[in-house]
């Protein structure tokens, strides 16, 4: 069985690189076969034509594709982030593959036939995440509410398949994935129902945004300016503009995020006396902020929380300033009577937090337990039982 699913692939990798070298017309199931170092019995073992093999070759690129997406969605807040994303990843995808590029421009949006075939439905099940993400903006006010989500998708992949068809046939622009910037200058006005903000807060905001994948994926000390440049839709010397170097980045990550954190709980308890549960509830709330933001939980386990630099810099104020909301909570509690007087509360912020962390961390490694939101409960039992009288 293995040696079928290797043989079939071996085909339709092979048969992707020779149609779009060759065409298609110009291909033939005997080029395949010598190719691959078949007979050419072997390939109607596994289609039925050459024309099969074609229809086919979508099936694998695109599975690639949603998986890709399922993975860097996960920590994504809101629609409008996701829609960006979503162009970002299927734009650079299709650079990165050109081969497969040239068949989808070429052999297949052209041919009536494609369209019925279990090929193109792949390519439909792909297209529901972007949709998911037009009709959550609508509903929830980010996208005008006059807005039909067809007529937006056809906006996008029609222009993302302009701009590809250019760059395979005249080499411009030289970097499709650079040409989005305007392209989401547009697509921002088209949608947005709040005017967006300038060009030097998006800009600002596209390289944090790359950074923290980038550092994510790949780690601080392997990430390179350029790769963060490229991925934010910026020149290399703009990233210059607004940060003086690499770690000034990574330290600044973490402002925009404890930012979050804290006005989170501003929101959450306003005159609330119940010490126990509000302990309860931060708990969760940081341990569900940081599994919706895996990127970000990834750069504070493995890049911030062990960095000795990071303890002098700005950004680990607000780190402070939030951990001291659990300080309070814990102060408050002893002086109400609801946990013992006895306790140590800066103790008890660095169990609450370490316990955290690894929990998590065993959740980025291994991906245990599946969803870490399930910890906040038994976690917080800890405490609790660690903390009364």
């Amino acid at each position: 069985m293995k040696q079928e699913v290797s043989t079939k692939v071996k085909i339709l990798n092979t048969a992707t690189a020779l149609f779009a070298q060759k065409g298609f017309l110009n291909t033939t199931i005997s080029h395949i076969a010598r190719e691959v170092g078949i007979g050419e019995s072997t390939i109607y073992e596994h289609f039925k034509n050459k024309e099969d093999i074609l229809f086919s070759i979508p099936g694998e690129k695109v599975q690639q594709l949603i998986e890709i997406n399922e993975k860097h969605l996960g920590g994504l807040v809101g629609a409008h982030v996701k829609l960006r994303k979503l162009i970002w990843n299927y734009t650079e995808f299709l650079t990165e593959n050109p081969s497969f590029l040239n068949i989808l421009l070429f052999n297949l949006r052209p041919n009536r036939l494609f369209y019925r075939t279990e090929g193109y439905e792949k390519i439909r099940t792909f297209t529901r995440e972007f949709r998911k993400a037009i009709e959550e903006g609508i509903e929830n006010g980010e996208f005008r509410k006059t807005l039909n989500s067809q007529h937006v998708l056809w906006l996008i992949f029609g222009a993302i398949d302009h701009i590809l068809i250019t760059w395979t046939l005249e080499e411009k622009p030289a970097d499709p994935v650079q040409a989005l910037e305007p392209f989401f200058d547009l697509l921002d006005r088209a949608l947005l129902t709040e005017p967006p903000g300038s060009d030097e807060d998006d800009k600002r905001k596209n390289i944090l945004h790359a950074a923290e994948a980038i550092f994510s994926e790949s780690g601080y000390n392997r990430a390179r300016i350029q790769e963060i440049a490229r991925r934010a839709g910026v020149g290399d010397g703009t990233i210059y503009q607004y940060f003086k170097n690499k770690e000034d980045i990574l330290f600044t990550l973490p402002i925009e995020h404890s930012r979050e954190l804290i006005s989170i709980h501003k929101a959450r308890f306003h005159d609330s006396k119940d010490t126990e549960f509000r302990l309860m509830t931060m708990v969760s709330d940081y341990i569900h902020f940081l599994e919706i933001h895996r990127e970000y939980c990834n750069i504070v386990l493995l890049e911030l929380r062990y960095n000795r630099r990071f303890y002098s810099s700005p950004a680990y104020e607000l780190f402070h300033e939030f951990a001291h909301i659990f300080y309070n909570i814990i102060k408050d509690g002893m002086k109400r009577g609801h946990f013992r007087e006895s306790i140590n509360p800066i103790m008890v912020v660095k169990m609450i937090f370490g316990t955290i962390d690894h929990g998590l961390l065993s959740w980025l490694m291994f991906n245990k337990p599946e969803r870490p939101v399930a910890l906040s409960e038994p976690l917080s039992r800890i405490f609790i039982n660690a903390l009364k009288p």
